[in-house]
Order: C-alpha cells, then sequence, then structure tokens
C-alpha cells in the first residue's frame, strides 16, 4: 500500500465504500449528489486514485465495476493524524492537544467526555 494522503474528495467517496461496503461509481455519484453536486466522472476518478493508491479495489460484474474499500477507517485517521503532528506539530502530541484546548476547539461537552475517557485510560 502507498502512503495514505487521501483528499477532501476521495475521503468522501472512501466514506461511502464504508458505509455500503460495496458500491458503483453510479451508486456514489447518487448519494453524493444528496449533499452537494458531483459529477460521475469527478467520482470515477476519486475510484481510480483509490484504487491505484491500493486503499480500494473492485470487481467486475459483467461490465460494471463494483469498488470496496481494502483498509479500515481507522487506518486513515491513524495516517492523517500522526501526519499532522509530524508535520504542524513538530512530532508533539502535547502540541496538538495544547493547540486544540487553546483555541477552544472543543465544547464543554466534548471536554467531558474526553475527561472520562482519560480517567479510564488510567
Amino acid at each position: 500500500m502507498q502512503k495514505l494522503e487521501i483528499g477532501k474528495g476521495q475521503m468522501k467517496v472512501l466514506r461511502v465504500l464504508w458505509e455500503r461496503k460495496r458500491a458503483t461509481a453510479q451508486e456514489i455519484t447518487v448519494i453524493l449528489n444528496k449533499t452537494e453536486s458531483i459529477k460521475f466522472s469527478t467520482v470515477s476518478t476519486f475510484l481510480r486514485t483509490l484504487v491505484h493508491k491500493g486503499v480500494a479495489g473492485y470487481d467486475i460484474d459483467q461490465r460494471t465495476y463494483i469498488y470496496f474499500p481494502l483498509v479500515k477507517e481507522e487506518s486513515i485517521a491513524n495516517h492523517a493524524v500522526k501526519d499532522l503532528i509530524d508535520h504542524v506539530f513538530a512530532g508533539s502530541m502535547e502540541g496538538l492537544v495544547s493547540f486544540i484546548l487553546n483555541k477552544k476547539y472543543i465544547s464543554p461537552e466534548e471536554l467531558a467526555k474526553i475527561q472520562e475517557k482519560l480517567d479510564k485510560k488510567e
């Protein structure tokens, strides 16, 4: 598998694959068009790129390509977070957490849930 750099559009397509398990480009286009306008050709390009990156695979039923995810959502999330920490915060998890807390990106409710998880982890 190549480096897991997934663009925003590719991620939207991948989310549909994670949710549906298997889908054609046409099915993905219809689903994504419920929330935003996207062309079939764009979805097809995203799918080809995801296949090339080793993130998605496909089967062929007659002449129809049916795509499926090859990696779990957690793998993509782990890579993205590690990449963010390495590139933006010089490898410091504390730097990331401090930034999030200082910029108030976390609501008091979310912070309470996080604190519960931290307490359980100890």
